[in-house]
């Protein structure tokens, strides 16, 4: 039995496994960047997305998507002045999903009592960032892919 587990993992291990997620639209919030405790830079903002098509009436319909993007290394960091709201920009990376604990007030008469829940969040954590716009600040050349030791895993 323990010999049919081995073998099992180990044909596993065989295939290719891909986790990567490509966006292209414009951004709907300035980036931000913070420093963590461990002196490494996360950079954030978010990417709309809008996908349009004809209903059965023949009338246009539009379904936009918000994206959290993060990136993390000095190379994102560098680009935060120039990913301003409504820049057109490409983003690759990885879809990555982690828990966080929020606390909230629930008004309780007089009173608020605070309660801690447990929130998820969906993000695409960068790989490359690349500035489409050729307007304004923006240089459409502008990619930063950071080295490997830059993110996280």
């Amino acid at each position: 039995m323990l010999l049919s587990a081995q073998r099992n993992r180990a044909e596993r291990r065989k295939y290719m496994n891909l986790n990567q997620l490509t966006i292209i639209g414009f951004i709907g919030r300035n980036a931000e960047t913070k420093q963590l405790p461990n002196g490494s830079f996360i950079t954030r903002f978010s990417v709309a997305t809008t996908k349009s098509w004809k209903d059965d009436a023949g009338e246009w319909k539009n379904k936009t998507q918000w994206h959290t993007v993060c990136g993390f290394g000095q190379g994102f960091a560098q680009m935060t002045p120039r990913l301003l709201k409504g820049t057109l920009v490409f983003v690759q990376g990885e879809l990555s999903t982690r828990e966080y604990d929020r606390a909230i007030q629930i008004p309780s008469g007089k009173k608020s009592i605070e309660y801690v829940i447990q929130q998820i969040t969906v993000e695409l954590k960068a790989d490359t960032i690349r500035i489409l716009d050729r307007s304004g600040n923006a240089e459409h050349s502008d990619v930063v892919e950071p080295a490997a030791e830059e993110a996280p895993s």
